[in-house]
This record gives C-alpha cells, sequence and structure tokens, in this order.
C-alpha cells in the first residue's frame, strides 16, 4: 500500500501468481463429474462481470459445451430466445434487466419456457434464494462458484436436455 497522506487517497498493489496451462484446465474430478460420455450443452452465460464471464465460458467449453456469453440482462432475454440454449448461466446484478427480470422474461415466453436457469450471483442470502425460485430460477448458486461444482450442476440439469 502506498499513500501521500491523509485525503490524498492509497494504491494497492495485489500480485497473484500466473496459472499454468495445466491448472487453467477442469480437474480430473471435473471431467469426470461431467462425464466425458455427456452430450454437449448450448449455453448462455450472462453475467455484467466481464472477466468472470470469459472464464466460466472457456472452462465450460473445455468441457466440450457450445457457450455464448452476453453481459447484461437485455441481451440475455434477446441471446435466449434466437438460440434457444439448454441452460442459461445468470447473473441477478446485471444492467437494463436483472436476472430475476430475466427469468421472468424467458418464464413468459412459451419459446425459451423450457430452458433451465441457473442464477449465479454474489446474493447467497435466503431471502435471494427465495426470489431466484420465485422468479422462475431452477437453480441458486453463489460465487464463487467452483468449477468441479459447475461440472456436477451442468450434468445433472443437461441429463435429458441436450440437443443432439
Amino acid at each position: 500500500m502506498h499513500s501521500e497522506g491523509i485525503g490524498h487517497g492509497a494504491s494497492f498493489t495485489v500480485r497473484l501468481g500466473r496459472l499454468t496451462e495445466s491448472a487453467a484446465m477442469p480437474s480430473a474430478s471435473a471431467e469426470a463429474t461431467a462425464g466425458s460420455a455427456s452430450p454437449a450443452l448450448r449455453l448462455l452465460v450472462a453475467d455484467d462481470n466481464v472477466d468472470l464471464a470469459e472464464s466460466f465460458a472457456e472452462l465450460l467449453c473445455a468441457l466440450g459445451h457450445e457457450v455464448e456469453v452476453v453481459n447484461d440482462g437485455a441481451a440475455a432475454v434477446a441471446a435466449a430466445r434466437i438460440n434457444l440454449p439448454d441452460i442459461a448461466l445468470l447473473d441477478i446484478g446485471m444492467p437494463h434487466l436483472n436476472g430475476y427480470q430475466v427469468a421472468q422474461a424467458l418464464r413468459a415466453d412459451p419459446a425459451t419456457r423450457g430452458i433451465r436457469l441457473v442464477a449465479i450471483t454474489g446474493w447467497g442470502q435466503e431471502a435471494d434464494r427465495l426470489q431466484a425460485k420465485a422468479a422462475g430460477f431452477d437453480l441458486h448458486l453463489v460465487k464463487p462458484v467452483a468449477p468441479e461444482k459447475l461440472a456436477s450442476v451442468l450434468a445433472g440439469l443437461g441429463a435429458g436436455t441436450a440437443s443432439s
């Protein structure tokens, strides 16, 4: 930490170790959980945290899924209506439409009603879980979500929903 003194703010330096390629790939347990015979899913990732959304997409692509990424709620609704994903992973706190509004819009449209909806959010209180369920989410996960957990959730939700 460095500061010029009171009223001059402060700067912080955070140093993170470099992620090796082998560490960036899903672990054997994640692949085993997802199952190498698991069918590929069409997934929509909607999160206004661009880095997080892209990281999820990389992990999901490495697991063999087709992934589309958007960064706001209105774009999520539009993308879901056009591409009809099997599962949508939605942040709650997004601009334009929040995740609850996205879920409600998708559930109200007969074309998108069958998409499995997963809230992936920093909002983890019981009231948040209840609101997610009322909005139409199938599952509510609190960030950060471990890659193994995400693979397991997709394997469970994707059973019987993947297109051929």
